[in-house]
This record gives C-alpha cells, sequence and structure tokens, in this order.
C-alpha cells in the first residue's frame, strides 16, 4: 500500500509530467518522417558551410513557378477531341429519302409533277450529304463559354485527327439554315412534298466528344513534360565555401535538398532519424522546462497552465504540418502571433516570447527555410505583443492586426528582394494569405473569453471590469460598510502604484485590494472603519470573542467570492492579505488583562496562507499601512516613515514573504511609495479665516 501513498502524495507532479510526456510525444508523431537537410542557405548569399560535393546522383528539378508554366501551357494549347460519325449522316440521308418518297406517294403527284418534287427531293439529300461530311458538332458542357472565333478542336475521322475552328463546323442551328438557304431557288410547286416535313428532324449531331480521347492525349502531354532539367553527378562539387548562390546553385541545392528529404534510397538510417527527432524534441521541451522552473514555478505546479502552454505548442506545430502537407493552405496563414498574444495576456511577456520561440523551433522543421520561417514570424509576434498593450481599450486589436499584417507583409517582401533581386518574383498570393493572418488575429477577444472560462485565467479586460466599482458586490460593500470601501480604494491606490514600481499585474492588484476585505459585508459594525463615535460593540465582548469575528472577514470573504464566481487570484487576495499573522490589538489586550493566565496564540491567529505572489505581498504591506496610518495623532513625515518602518519589518520578521517572489530591494521601494504617498494624502492644509 506504501506506493499507493506514494501516488497520492505526488499525483500533481506525476500529471505534470504526464502533461510533459503526452506533448513530446504528439510532437513527435506529427514530425516529418523523413531526415531534415542540415544545411540553411539563402539565394544570393554566400555559402556559409563547408564544400558541398554531391553524395549521390541525383536530377536537378524545375522551380516550381516553371513546372506551374508548363503546366498552364499544357492546359491551354490542349484540344478537346471529338469523333466524326459517318453512320448518323447516312442513316440521317436514308430516313430523309424515305420519308420524303412516301409522303410524295401519299399525296398521289402525277407525273408531270413527280419530276420537279424528285428534283427537289435529291436536291435535298445532296445538301444534307454536304453537311454531314463537313459535319454537325455536338451541343456538349465542354463548349460552354468558349469562344467560337478562337477556339479549335480536333475532328479525328477516318483515323485521322484534323483540328478545325469551331466556326468552321456546323451547329444544329446553322445546318438548318445552310440547308434552307439551298432551296431558295426551288419552285413553291417543287416544295409541296417539303412542307409536310420537318427538316430539324435530319439534322443530328454527327461529330461527337470523346472523353476518353482528349484525357488521354492530354496525360500524355502530361507525362511527357519532365519535372527535372539535367542530372548531378555522384562527387561532383556543387558550391564551394563562401560562393555567391546564384539562381543555378540555388536550383541544384534545393534538388538535393528535395531529394535528401523525400528519397527512401538515398542511404539513410531511418532509425537513427527518428531516435535523433525523439532527442532533439526532448532537449526542446526540456529547455522550456528548465525556464519555467528558474522563472515561473506557478506555471509548474499548475496543471491547467500547463495544459494550455502545452496546448498552443501542440495545436500549432499540428497547424503546420497540416498547412505544409496541403497545398491547398499556406503556412503564411496560419496565426502564429496568437500564441504570445495569448500567454502575455495571461501570464507575462518574457514567458510568452520564450514559448513562442519554442513553438516557431519546432514548427520550423516544416518549412523549407526554418530561419527566414523564424525569423519573420518571431518579428511579427513582437509587433503583436507590443502592440496589443490594452484590450479594454477600444480598436486597440484591430490595430494589432493592422500592425501584425504590414510586419509580415513587409518582412516577407524584404526577404524575397534580398533572395531575388526582383519585384517580379514577389508571390502576392501570399500576401493575400498572410493578410489572412492577420484577420484571424480578431478572434483574440472571443478566445479569451473562452479560456478564461475553461482554465480559469484572467485577462485585463476582466480585470477591468471587476475593478469597476458599480460591480455589485462592491456596491454592497459601499453600502453596508462605506469605511471599509473607502479603506478598500485607499489600499488599492497604494497597492497599484507600488506594484507599477517594482513589476507585476498593476491591474490585478487593484482588483484584488478592491476586494479583499469584501467579508466585513456581514458584521460591518464590528469592523473600526465603520463605527460610529460611541458605539463600539467590543466593549460588550471578550477579546477571544472579538477577535474571533474579525478574523472571520476572511473565510467569509472567500465564502462570498466564491458564491459570485470570483477567480481564485482574486480570492487569493482575501485568503492571505492577513497571511498568519496575529490580531495585536486584542492579542495584546488579553495578554494585558489576564497575565496569569495561559494564552492559545491560534486563537488570535489569521489561518493564511502567506502571500505567495508579488501582488498579495504588496496588497498585505498596503493593507497594514492604510489601517495603521488612520491612527496616527500627528501626521508628520518622521512619523509616517515610522510607522510604515515598523509595520512591514514586523512583517518580514513574522516571515509573512517568505513563500512570495519579492526581493529586498522591492520591499525597500515599496516602502517608499507608502511615505511619499501618505505623505501627500495627509499633507497640512492652511486654516481657513472665519
Amino acid at each position: 500500500m506504501k506506493w499507493i501513498k506514494g501516488i497520492v502524495k505526488f499525483w500533481k507532479t506525476i500529471q505534470i509530467v504526464l502533461i510533459y510526456f503526452i506533448s513530446i510525444v504528439l510532437v513527435y508523431f506529427m514530425f516529418p518522417r523523413e531526415g531534415k537537410f542540415r544545411y540553411e542557405y539563402t539565394k544570393n548569399k554566400p555559402w556559409m558551410h563547408e564544400n558541398l560535393v554531391a553524395p549521390f546522383d541525383f536530377p536537378i528539378y524545375k522551380p516550381d513557378q516553371q513546372v506551374q508554366r508548363e503546366l498552364d501551357s499544357i492546359q491551354s494549347n490542349s484540344h478537346l477531341y471529338f469523333f466524326h460519325d459517318s453512320l448518323i449522316g447516312n442513316e440521317m440521308i436514308v430516313a430523309f429519302t424515305n420519308d420524303y418518297n412516301s409522303i410524295a406517294s401519299s399525296m398521289g403527284i402525277g407525273e408531270n409533277i413527280s419530276g420537279r418534287w424528285a428534283m427537289t427531293g435529291h436536291l435535298i439529300a445532296n445538301v444534307l450529304e454536304e453537311t454531314y461530311m463537313l459535319g454537325i458538332i455536338e451541343r456538349h458542357a465542354v463548349l460552354e463559354g468558349v469562344s467560337m472565333e478562337q477556339t479549335s478542336v480536333m475532328v479525328v475521322k477516318d483515323g485521322l485527327a484534323e483540328e478545325h475552328r469551331l466556326t468552321a463546323l456546323f451547329t444544329g442551328r446553322s445546318a438548318y439554315e445552310y440547308v434552307t438557304a439551298e432551296l431558295e431557288g426551288a419552285t413553291a410547286s417543287s416544295l409541296v412534298v417539303l412542307n409536310r416535313m420537318n427538316l430539324n428532324d435530319y439534322l443530328e449531331p454527327n461529330i461527337i466528344y470523346d472523353e476518353e480521347m482528349t484525357l488521354k492525349v492530354h496525360q500524355s502531354a502530361l507525362d511527357e513534360m519532365t519535372l527535372s532539367q539535367g542530372m548531378v553527378q555522384s562527387g561532383q562539387l556543387i558550391i564551394a565555401r563562401g560562393e555567391l548562390v546564384t539562381q543555378s546553385d540555388f536550383l541544384i541545392i534545393e534538388s538535393l535538398r528535395k531529394e535528401y528529404e523525400s528519397n527512401p534510397n538515398v542511404g539513410k538510417n531511418y532509425l537513427v532519424v527518428y531516435v535523433g527527432q525523439l532527442l532533439l524534441i526532448t532537449l526542446i521541451f526540456l529547455a522550456l522546462f528548465w525556464f519555467i522552473y528558474y522563472f515561473r514555478k506557478d506555471i509548474l505546479i499548475s496543471r491547467s497552465q500547463t495544459i494550455f502552454t502545452f496546448g498552443l505548442i501542440v495545436v500549432m506545430v499540428g497547424l503546420t504540418r497540416a498547412a505544409s502537407t496541403h497545398e491547398a493552405v499556406s503556412v503564411y496563414v496560419i496565426p502564429f502571433v496568437l500564441v504570445p498574444i495569448f500567454l502575455k495576456t495571461f501570464f507575462d511577456i518574457r514567458y510568452a516570447l520564450f514559448v513562442y520561440m519554442i513553438t516557431l523551433l519546432l514548427a520550423g522543421f516544416w518549412v523549407p527555410n526554418s530561419y527566414q520561417f523564424v525569423l519573420m514570424n518571431f518579428l511579427a509576434g513582437l509587433v503583436g505583443v507590443f502592440s496589443l498593450r490594452s484590450y479594454y481599450k477600444r480598436g486597440i486589436l484591430f490595430y494589432t492586426a493592422i500592425f501584425v499584417m504590414a510586419a509580415y507583409a513587409i518582412i516577407y517582401i524584404i526577404l524575397t528582394l534580398l533572395q531575388e533581386g526582383d519585384f517580379s518574383q514577389i508571390n502576392w498570393i501570399n500576401v493575400l494569405w498572410i493578410a489572412g493572418n492577420g484577420l484571424l488575429i480578431l478572434t483574440v477577444y472571443p478566445l479569451v473569453f473562452l479560456f478564461e472560462r475553461v482554465f480559469g485565467f484572467l485577462s485585463d479586460a476582466t480585470l477591468f471590469e471587476l475593478s469597476d466599482t458599480n460591480q455589485p458586490l462592491l456596491r454592497a460593500l459601499a453600502e453596508k460598510a462605506p469605511g471599509t470601501f473607502q479603506h478598500s480604494m485607499q489600499v488599492a491606490s497604494l497597492a497599484e502604484e507600488a506594484v507599477m514600481k517594482v513589476g507585476g499585474n498593476s491591474l490585478l492588484v487593484r482588483a484584488g485590494a478592491l476586494y479583499h476585505d469584501i467579508g466585513k459585508t456581514d458584521n460591518p459594525q464590528y469592523f473600526i472603519e465603520n463605527l460610529h463615535e460611541g458605539s463600539n460593540p467590543h466593549n460588550e465582548m471578550d477579546e477571544r470573542s472579538s477577535a474571533k469575528v474579525i478574523i472571520g472577514h476572511v473565510p467569509r470573504g472567500v465564502e462570498i467570492a466564491k458564491k459570485h464566481g470570483l477567480n481564485d487570484k482574486i480570492i487569493d487576495f482575501i485568503r492571505t492579505h492577513h497571511g498568519t499573522g496575529t490580531v495585536q490589538f486584542f492579542y495584546r489586550t488579553f495578554i494585558n488583562t489576564n497575565p496569569d493566565e495561559e494564552v492559545d496564540i491560534s486563537e488570535f491567529t489569521y489561518p493564511g496562507p502567506k502571500p505567495a505572489s508579488k501582488e498579495n505581498a504588496v496588497l498585505m504591506m498596503a493593507d497594514s499601512v492604510e489601517a495603521a496610518s488612520r491612527t496616527l495623532k500627528a501626521y508628520t513625515r518622521d512619523t509616517i516613515s515610522d510607522l510604515v518602518d515598523n509595520i512591514v519589518s514586523r512583517q518580514e520578521e513574522e516571515g509573512q514573504f517568505s513563500e512570495a517572489d519579492i526581493t529586498f530591494a522591492d520591499i525597500t521601494a515599496i516602502k517608499e511609495i507608502f511615505k511619499n504617498r501618505l505623505s501627500n494624502i495627509y499633507h497640512s492644509r492652511i486654516e481657513y479665516p472665519e
């Protein structure tokens, strides 16, 4: 059973380790299975590696633009194939002749007239024969929208294919017009039989679309097109160290990279490749672990924060893999800038940028030129992080999206010009993908709201809302305990200024200060700031009972905060603003009035815990200093200074700041801010004459 107790004891640590392990495995299985080409190179820049010699024979592949041009040429020059069906014409002529003679016989036309109508029937049969010899083309869907004057088709007749303009072939309508035009010279009496017939019944298309032949010829043209333009022999020098990577060199090196990464027959040991990939991914995640361990231990012990961070990394790597393996989507549309924006919103900028770099390093394995990919996205990420300063300012997100789009586009164009040296080589389609990337940044607001609810985070926008004194809880505090409300406002002002000086989240400490004494709304009359002159309920209570009521505002405040759905970070200010300190007034009073009685100090001690963050520690100092400053009989620089020094020193001696990330230098700076601020609040005022 000991091992079960061990698992229970270290269950939280085991969960964090599992999150790391699962993230490493997911990224590993998304990694490209082929080996990674080990050289970085840029067109029109010197080759900075050792002499590059071809390790094996490989073809020189044509650039993508050239391949696309050849494909477009094949597409534009390919013809539609039709076959000439002579049987249809013969059948229609025979059908016409039989019908014509049958109608004439049924009409009982005399022999004098029969010579004329026989000649007319023979004439029409000859015209139909000429029409079918030239051909009546089928009205097929492939001809919809094409220009009749500029389009040619191939017509296969008697085994030979000939090119014909569409205008040189009959359509059903033009064939009818041609036949009727040939009969204009005939007399009315000779047309007596024809008037009882419909010529359209004998004009059927005999040039039929041959889809199979069309596709076969088109595929044959594609098969004949080669993707390469020459070969490089094994042992051939490709480029020497220091030489400029010209266009031709760039094509050869790119061909070697493609062959190395995609050809399974180049002699790579794939077991070594896979093990190397796993080790590399593990080392990258290990670097992230050490950073968190040294600079953000609070994240290391938080399951939700760890899942959120590693979830962002895995999702971005997955999106890069999807975009790199599907031609329909470009990697430029992936909004990598969202990673540092989200992390800055919920954590801090240093953590955001480090995790962002880790994400780019992992995603870079999927793109051809990793250095340019990382450079472009990192610079755009810096623009996004520093331009999105405050969520509560209207329009700031729109401007951030504009700045990020501009940064991406400018960096992309500059890098392209450095490589190509020609504006015409800029792929403007990629610029459009970048524009789509910028538009995706506008999803920050709804996603921040979602992440706050799912992971229990706090954004600046939410903190700004919580700091609004019209919030129901703060309005209740102002109405039921106006003295406590004013005290909280003063504490918020002191704590906010101090945190801005020593570094921290000023919005967080302000919101925490406003809610830290929310528990006093239950029994406000027991707290000195709400007492009216001449009435003090503690006069009728013993010291233990009074201390119990005073201490009770902390757990009661936690209950109220949870009931109203306040975030845990705000609740932490309520829990820790007295730490494990004692209710000094009643404790000392009890000792003085009961010198012979043994005192249980726990009855006069707050339950804690101690402040665990810089913001919590600053609030504790500001709360005690502000409350004590109201008891001074004379407000001078010296009395205020002594008060601040004594209170903060006592808290240091009690070890109240031992679990917070705050230094002695920070505490010294905070004390100076408190002294200056209190001196300004309680400065001397002139006495106006009556």
